[in-house]
């Protein structure tokens, strides 16, 4: 018997995808904040609250990472569903290299991220006390360097251009081209 061509992803891809998206855009708009809300409870003196909202920036980080890791997992061993036959090839290549930036963005962020904690919990002693899910402390990274934090803000701020281009290239197939695009990743 013949395999029929999906038209859409599995809810195991979609989920993945919903989840990390709406994470993702949190981060990429407010995670900022809640680093600096943290360090300037630290700075003000109320240590004891100051790692709340930078553990919440860790535990999404780590979220986050997982999440890709175990997308690019289930996309290895799972069809990825056929572009629609109207797609121009260079939507299609453009369409391959913007998800290929956003995994490495989706590991590349939270990775450095990581990597700037070492210094900032020595700038800011008391954010060597964020926990990941309040369940442990966010370990010391083996290596640091102010190069990461750059690393990590740039990363953040090719995000939201990606994050446009995603929506917009998304909404341009979907209204103008009317080529169901979004059927590909909606559970309908």
């Amino acid at each position: 018997m013949g395999e029929t061509k999906r038209s859409s992803y599995d809810a195991v891809a979609m989920i993945i995808h919903w989840v990390t998206a709406v994470l993702m855009i949190f981060m990429v708009f407010w995670g900022e904040d809640l680093m600096k809300d943290g360090e300037h409870m630290a700075k003000s003196g109320d240590a004891a609250n100051a790692t709340f909202e930078p553990s919440i920036h860790a535990s999404i980080g780590i979220t986050i990472l997982a999440l890709t890791l175990l997308r690019i997992l289930w996309r290895v061993t799972h069809t990825a569903p056929a572009y629609p036959a109207t797609m121009k090839h260079y939507e299609v290549v453009a369409s391959k290299a913007v998800h290929g930036l956003f995994y490495l963005l989706l590991i590349g962020i939270p990775l450095t991220g990581w990597f700037t904690f070492g210094g900032f919990s020595e700038e800011v002693p008391a954010m060597a006390g964020i926990q990941i899910f309040g369940a442990f402390p966010l370990p010391q990274p083996p290596f640091t360097g102010e190069i990461f934090k750059e690393m990590h803000e740039l990363g953040s701020n090719l995000a939201m251009v990606l994050i446009g281009i995603h929506v917009l290239a998304a909404l341009k197939h979907q209204f103008y081209d009317k080529d169901n695009i979004l059927k590909r990743m909606l559970p309908y």
